[in-house]
């Protein structure tokens, strides 16, 4: 199968590495490369060596494949969704690995032309990848992945391809909104982040690069159980489309309470390298870093479409307003005003109501497709 991926980070080269054993891979990047590459990867300890793979900065060459990957990060996707768009054939299946953040929105002329559209709940890799040093570490991989297409009619059989590719048993998800709306970083990060940072003022300093989860305690995991509630009652609140496959935090970290909760993120070997988002000063002290992907992310492609969602379907959300009033206080980034109207910043976020689904009936019919 011919398959392109978009991106030479973490996951991007993991992907290479796998995928380029038994079929024909190109690798899209504008960074310095030979024509072709190959990487020496190691998968959960073992060692090995990927296939020699394509590499191109040639957007029209990349886009021939029959599969793209992209895995890119969400605020540099609907300029990858330009970019590809005058070169993809009907027929052609596009992924984005992740697919949370609202890329199908980006998608819906390509959707229109025939090209299949995926996105996967969660990376199948734990990576950290170094393309300087043509090296892809898989640290660790999903017992399961969960994927969803539209045209929903297309999950199935792009469930079996994802399977057969990655050799990891893969479920085909209800909805693609059970992507969109997975309860993962722009839960994790923002709630996190909030609790270092909710009385913050301006000037303070740190002394030393705090870690992220060592700073996690039972009030940030009361809040983010919280959070995570008023997601689950959005949820229901989208009938008749079936979202139980938006699993709630507790049951996805068998974590009942905040107390069990903290215990289960502060176990978690892979979380132990996630930093609190701070810079060095020149004076040799930390302050948060506000451009952090944490913020630049997780806020505009996570938080603003959940709150955007909410509104949609009635559903109060202090936790969330907690959350947008705290970065608005920080940053003056603001996605919503107090009467659910757009704010001055709400074009640079992914909340359906940019793309033309700003009522319920309209919402669901989109995902029905």
């Amino acid at each position: 199968m011919e398959i392109t991926v978009f991106g030479a980070g973490n996951l991007g080269l993991a992907c290479c590495a796998v995928l380029s054993r038994d079929n024909a891979v190109t690798l899209y990047t504008t960074r310095p490369h030979r024509e072709r590459e190959s990487l020496t990867y190691t998968y959960e300890g073992e060692p090995g060596d990927s296939a020699p793979f394509a590499v191109t900065d040639d957007m029209a060459r990349a886009c021939k494949a029959d599969l793209i990957l992209c895995t890119y990060p969400a605020f540099l996707r609907q300029q990858f969704v330009a970019d590809v768009e005058p070169f993809v054939k009907e027929g052609c299946a596009i992924g984005f690995v992740p697919g949370y953040g609202g890329v199908e929105y980006f998608c819906q002329d390509l959707i229109a032309r025939g090209v299949t559209v995926f996105g996967l709940q969660r990376v199948p890799y734990v990576s950290r990848s170094s393309w300087d040093e043509r090296s892809a570490g898989i640290l660790s991989a999903k017992d399961t992945l969960y994927v969803a297409a539209l045209p929903k009619a297309k999950t199935q059989e792009i469930a079996a391809l994802m399977e057969k590719l990655f050799d990891i048993p893969t479920v085909a998800l209800r909805e693609f909104l059970a992507v969109t709306l997975v309860p993962s970083n722009p839960l994790l990060h923002t709630s996190g982040a909030y609790g270092v940072f909710k009385d913050y003022q301006p000037g303070d300093t740190y002394p030393e690069q705090l870690m992220f989860y060592e700073q996690w305690n039972d009030d940030t995991s009361r809040f983010l159980l919280a959070y995570d509630d008023e997601l689950q009652a959005i949820c229901r609140e989208l009938e008749p489309l079936d979202l139980s496959e938006v699993v709630s935090l507790r049951e996805y970290y068998e974590s009942p309470d905040a107390e069990a909760m903290t215990r289960k993120l502060k176990s978690i070997r892979a979380f132990e390298a996630v930093k609190v988002p701070l810079t060095l000063t020149p004076e040799g002290d930390f302050m948060p870093n506000w451009n952090d992907r944490m913020f630049t992310e997780d806020y505009p492609f996570g938080v603003a479409i959940i709150k955007d969602i909410a509104t949609m379907v009635g559903i109060d959300t202090p936790a969330i307003d907690t959350l947008l009033d705290f970065y608005r206080a920080q940053t003056g980034i603001a996605y919503l005003e107090t009467d659910g109207s757009s704010a001055k910043d709400a074009a640079t976020s992914t909340m359906p109501r940019n793309f033309g689904l700003s009522d319920k009936e309209a919402f669901i019919e989109f995902y029905q497709s």
